[in-house]
């Protein structure tokens, strides 16, 4: 059975990585255990937050509060480490 994880980018206003390309590994190695969704969706488990920086702006919406948030703002982590993070 998937999960079914909202998707949220900040802006890109000062990106210090590439958020598609990682987010594209991150989709890879999740496989079908995750189905993406807009974080505006209805019925989301959880939202991946995809920041660009340190900042990670996309976290203060109102809106996500109701929401386990999974918030990635760098490159350095495994995108295994991600995915389990967000499966569990």
């Amino acid at each position: 059975m998937s999960r079914r994880i909202g998707l949220k980018y900040c802006g890109g206003c000062d990106p210090g990585f590439d958020r598609v390309e990682f987010f594209r590994r991150l989709q890879a190695t999740a496989g079908e255990r995750i189905e993406w969704h807009a974080v505006d969706d209805q019925g989301c488990d959880a939202v991946l937050l995809i920041a660009g920086c340190a900042r990670a702006c996309p976290q203060e919406g109102a809106e996500l509060a109701a929401y386990r948030m999974v918030t990635v703002s760098d490159d350095n982590r495994a995108p295994q480490a991600i995915v389990a993070a967000l499966l569990g």
